[in-house]
């Protein structure tokens, strides 16, 4: 959440701005679990978002109206979150003594040094989130950039639409909040890589002990396979796209497009984690969470648990969920991976 955008918030709904469509997820609690109020999406034509930038807010604020049919009246309020090459995160180390302003005058002054983007054009933000490990006299300090220009133009997209912003996120911690529900308590010392498979991108994140500790993210998705099957069956984009998420494709699909793309999907997440088991740090990675829509092609779970030897489950929270409509209940046991990140935002309404 960005300083500047900071007000108290309830009745959220958490979207999540994809460049292949929009979720929402609308949440309250209950007696010890958590009730679907409302869930949707709405496809976007392609090029309106194009790596996490808004191309056409006039359209854009539409679709976002015809969304918002599907919520109650009382959820009049916007959790979003920013991505991208446009958004930083990174832990600094601050003396444990500062007060408040000494404290946010110092990592201003790291902010200048080691965001590459002027501080007039960055919303900036900070917490401290624990005691140093190696010294005690420090405080972890985790510290979030983004452009100005490109929470705007989502914050503009949505007042257009009628909705209030209360919170900007960081899509990585929005993850990483709504996958915390399927954690144990001995998951919480262990490295966690939650993977993110979604139409155009791919992203690793690596939790421990609550905290993003790394994060990768490449081009290639759901669209990659797309393409793969529009160009070796010489179909339209649109064609192979319904036949993809339909599963209506030729027999022989399975073995020249399916496999060669589950096969560079599990490379690329392959080489990510060697990245991070390379860098010097003392925390191995126990296990995988995927989400994301592209987690659903065949054969993925069981190929990175075969060749990265490590479990591997599927992001899913929403089975224990209670639900004010059965027809999002039966969608979200379904395909509720999908709205992971919509999740993630959503829970600021409600913790």
């Amino acid at each position: 959440m960005f300083s500047g955008l900071k007000k108290s918030s309830n009745a959220l709904i958490g979207i999540d701005f994809g460049s292949n469509s929009i979720k929402a997820v609308a949440i309250s609690k209950g007696k010890g679990t958590f009730q679907i109020d409302a869930v949707a999406e709405a496809p976007i034509p392609k090029g309106l978002i194009v790596d996490h930038h808004f191309e056409d807010i006039a359209k854009l604020t539409q679709i976002i109206k015809q969304l918002r049919k599907n919520f109650p009246t009382s959820y009049k309020n916007i959790a979003m979150a920013v991505s991208g090459a446009d958004v930083i995160t990174k832990v600094i180390s601050m003396n444990a003594d500062l007060n408040e302003i000494e404290l946010e005058a110092q990592v201003e002054l790291e902010a200048e040094n080691t965001i590459p983007f002027p501080l007039d054009e960055i919303y900036l933000d900070f917490e401290v989130i624990a005691p140093n490990a190696t010294d005690k006299s420090l405080n972890d300090v985790l510290l979030s950039a983004a452009r100005i220009e490109t929470v705007q133009a989502q914050v503009d997209c949505v007042e257009d639409a009628g909705l209030t912003t209360k919170i900007v996120d960081v899509a990585s911690h929005a993850e990483s909040r709504a996958c915390e529900l399927l954690f144990d308590r001995a998951d919480y010392d262990k490295g966690i890589a939650i993977v993110d498979i979604g139409a155009s991108q791919m992203m690793l994140n690596i939790v421990h002990q609550g905290n993003v500790i790394f994060s990768r993210s490449k081009n290639h998705g759901g669209a990659t396979c797309t393409q793969m099957m529009a160009e070796h069956y010489n179909m339209k984009f649109s064609e192979a796209e319904k036949a993809k998420v339909d599963h209506e494709w030729p027999v022989d699909c399975d073995v020249d497009v399916i496999a060669p793309f589950v096969n560079m999907t599990v490379n690329h997440l392959r080489f990510d984690l060697r990245m991070f088991t390379n860098a010097p740090n003392n925390i191995q990675v126990d296990k995988v969470i995927l989400m994301g829509g592209c987690q659903l092609m065949p054969g993925l779970v069981t190929q990175l648990e075969e060749e990265l030897d490590l479990d591997v489950e599927v992001a899913n929270p929403f089975i224990g969920f209670e639900y004010k409509n059965e027809s999002d209940k039966t969608l979200l046991h379904k395909v509720g991976t999908k709205y992971m990140m919509a999740l993630g935002l959503a829970l600021r309404g409600v913790q």
